[in-house]
């Protein structure tokens, strides 16, 4: 007959079994289906943003836990803002597309890493609390190294990517390892698919032909929920209109020749 243990005996036990269960219960909940982590927070979605982990698809609803290796993608009319547990925030447009390469927040021979690959269309990234060299954002032609910041990205179809400086300072170097710091709040720097760094410059209709200013960034003058703060305008970015300077032109010609017509007595 097997011995009987004593109450105080069975309640520990019993309380240890159940601690067991909560803590196993927290590690599951801290990880997606197939054992990645979560690494965020689905802040605010707009129309369809849909996840894929793996062979699995879900729809991303806000207050939505994202996790590692997650791919993001948002429809034609979609968006999503997002706050990483390291308080990185990031904002996807429509038609965006980016994967949550690499997020490690328990220190590895004193480095914490987090990688963000946008691989195509439009987003907004606000450095969280990290040192600056832990974070690493890839691109089809260009690599990233913030430097505590606020910069918009575009992605086209090609893979050339438009750096949008809002605030602070970005490295930038491309696939062949040309590199440039950005530091220019404002202007634009246009890495190619072939390995060229454009200048500072601002957005003109030739700098990608047929993209409009709207499409490549479409947060310009806006606030966000995860950037609550107004910053730079269209009107800070664009060049002036041909048109603008053609009409100053024609107007600066009929002044003289109204002065020249005055002067001559006939």
């Amino acid at each position: 007959m097997g011995s009987i243990l004593p109450p105080s005996v069975r309640c520990a036990s019993q309380l240890a079994i159940m601690m067991s269960a909560i803590v196993f219960v927290f590690d599951q909940q801290a990880l997606g289906d197939d054992g990645t982590p979560e690494i965020g927070t689905a802040i605010t979605i707009k129309r369809e943003v849909v996840a894929t982990l793996g062979d699995e698809k879900r729809d991303l609803q806000e207050g939505g836990r994202v996790h590692r290796s997650e791919y993001l993608e948002t429809g034609n009319d979609g968006q999503a803002e997002l706050k990483l547990d390291d308080q990185t925030k990031l904002a996807l447009g429509p038609n965006a597309g980016l994967k949550l390469d690499d997020f490690v927040i328990g220190k590895s021979n004193g480095v914490t890493s987090i990688g963000v690959n946008f691989l195509k269309g439009t987003f907004r990234f606000i450095t969280g609390s990290e040192k600056k060299d832990a974070y690493r954002i890839d691109t089809p032609s260009a690599t990233i190294g913030v430097r505590g910041t606020v910069f918009d990205v575009y992605v086209d179809g090609n893979g050339d990517t438009l750096v949008l400086l809002q605030e602070g300072e970005v490295n930038i170097c491309t696939k062949t390892h040309t590199c440039t710091r950005h530091n220019a709040v404002g202007r634009i720097i246009h890495a190619t698919i072939g390995g060229v760094l454009s200048a500072p410059l601002k957005f003109s209709k030739g700098l990608i032909p047929g993209l409009g200013v709207g499409t490549a960034f479409p947060f310009v003058g806006k606030t966000l929920r995860i950037d609550p703060i107004t910053r730079l305008k269209t009107a800070d970015i664009v060049t002036s209109p041909a048109k603008n300077a053609g009409r100053a032109i024609t107007k600066g010609a009929s002044s003289i020749g109204r002065a020249f017509r005055k002067a001559i007595p006939f």
